[in-house]
């Protein structure tokens, strides 16, 4: 990768892991920020996906090429699928919240996926 892939996959792999640890820490705000009640899971979804996050930037920011590529490519993957549940969801009536959390994770897919195609070093 040449190094503002470098540098990106850095910021993407960091943001995404302070966001895990942040809903770790805050499960209830994801229920929040979608506008939908937490429920009767004892907050298990929200920390199913901050475990989710954490996990994925980890693999994003080992210094190993070949699960960095992996990492990036399961943030891509999940970013994606993000994107259309939330859209789908956002036809049922989901709030402002999942569409600002939605366009996050389109944001992420699309820079995730640059990194990918990235031109190496030279």
């Amino acid at each position: 990768m040449n190094p503002t892939c470098d540098r990106l996959v850095q910021f993407l792999g960091i943001t995404r892991a302070a966001a895990g640890l942040g809903v770790l820490v805050r499960p209830r705000l994801v229920y929040r920020c979608l506008g939908v009640s937490a429920a009767d899971d004892g907050d298990a979804v929200a920390r199913l996906f901050a475990i989710r996050e954490v996990a994925v930037a980890a693999s994003a920011l080992q210094s190993d090429p070949t699960g960095r590529r992996f990492g990036l490519a399961t943030g891509v993957f999940v970013d994606s699928v993000d994107v259309l549940s939330l859209a789908l969801g956002s036809r049922h009536g989901a709030g402002k919240g999942a569409l600002v959390i939605g366009g996050v994770a389109a944001i992420y897919a699309i820079a995730g996926s640059y990194a990918l195609i990235g031109k190496p070093s030279t």
